[in-house]
């Protein structure tokens, strides 16, 4: 197997949330937990999972935008942080690393300087990295703007006279002038009109072909990242309870968490009674002792309360961190045979 575009290993990060007296004995929470993953060149690789469960953390981690508590980040087969050794790329060493490694954000609106032109937004990173000057830099900002489906004849128009759709067009279009070979596309439809959304995903469907892309894609909409991702990993306070393809995650998910989250999307075929598995609570600011998920699951005994699950692998490329996972598998097989009768 070729080696992969993105390594992380052991990676953590904590962030303070208070203070003892005169500033001592701070408290921690601890957004990602010991999260290893690897993303092989020219794949999208989703990363689901609620509010809070640590999904962006390790996006900006990897684009060393925030700085990691432990761990190791690789990139293109150079280091850009490692605890052990000491390693953390300052911002000018960052420098030729941020032209392979670009972000789609959120919220369109936001990531826009309403004072700019789309124009001058696009060229702005041609012109930091002196790839293009002037008119070189104005041809390749309207090549990539029509690419992404934005007139050129609009290039001195301000974000504040396009759409919501067209706004994140335009994001596309400067994350993509430095010519990546790594995106990190952080919620990049949750904003938009549900209209709008098939248009932008179809249009980076396209992209990640024609221009061989690599993508992280964080999302909560889980048949957008059935859509779109080659393989997706569940997130749940800050650690993988499930790793695998999308079909092995979308047909067969192991983990209680994993059914949860997808019993809730909309059956194709309606006249099918839903099958709904109930979840009591909110995913909690600290993790409990054990399985993380044994607070809020249906299945939890007090094994799972104990200890930690380790990832078992369940299938090629597929791993679930589940003490339980054999045992409702086979329940969940015999139940099936037993309907089919």
């Amino acid at each position: 197997m070729a080696e992969p575009l993105v390594r992380l290993e052991n990676l953590t990060k904590n962030f303070p949330v208070g203070k003892s007296f005169f500033g001592r004995g701070r408290h921690y929470v601890r957004a990602v937990d010991d999260f290893s993953l690897e993303i092989f060149s020219g794949e999208s690789f989703g990363l689901v999972g609620e509010s809070g469960s640590g999904k962006s953390t390790i996006g900006r981690c990897i684009l060393n935008l925030i700085v990691p508590s432990s761990g190791r980040i690789e990139f293109a087969g150079k280091t850009i942080f490692d605890k052990g050794k000491g390693i953390h790329l300052s911002y000018r060493e960052m420098l030729p690393l941020r032209r392979d490694m670009q972000v789609i954000f959120q919220d369109p609106t936001a990531s826009l300087d309403p004072r700019m032109s789309i124009g001058d937004i696009v060229m702005e990173g041609l012109k930091k990295h002196r790839i293009a000057e002037q008119a070189g830099a104005r041809k390749t900002a309207g090549d990539y703007l029509e690419l992404c489906g934005i007139n050129r004849d609009l290039f001195l128009r301000r974000p504040g006279e396009f759409s919501g759709g067209q706004k994140q067009r335009i994001g596309i279009a400067r994350a993509l002038a430095l010519n990546p070979r790594f995106i990190v596309a952080d919620e990049p439809l949750s904003a938009l009109d549900v209209s709008v959304q098939s248009q932008i995903l179809n249009l980076m469907s396209s992209l990640k072909e024609r221009l061989n892309l690599t993508f992280l894609f964080i999302s909560h909409d889980l048949r957008t990242v059935e859509y779109f991702c080659d393989r997706i990993g569940v997130l749940y306070l800050g650690s993988l309870a499930e790793l695998g393809s999308t079909g092995d995650i979308i047909n067969n998910p192991l983990h209680p968490y994993t059914q949860v989250l997808f019993s809730s999307i909309p059956r194709d075929k309606p006249w099918l009674k839903p099958v709904w598995i109930q979840l009591q609570g909110e995913i909690p600011s600290a993790a409990p002792r054990g399985c993380k998920f044994h607070t809020r699951c249906p299945y939890s005994r007090e094994l799972c309360a104990a200890s930690i699950p380790l990832p078992e692998k369940a299938g090629k490329g597929h791993f679930v961190a589940c003490h339980r996972w054999r045992e409702l598998f086979q329940e969940a097989a015999r139940d099936n045979a037993a309907s089919d009768i």
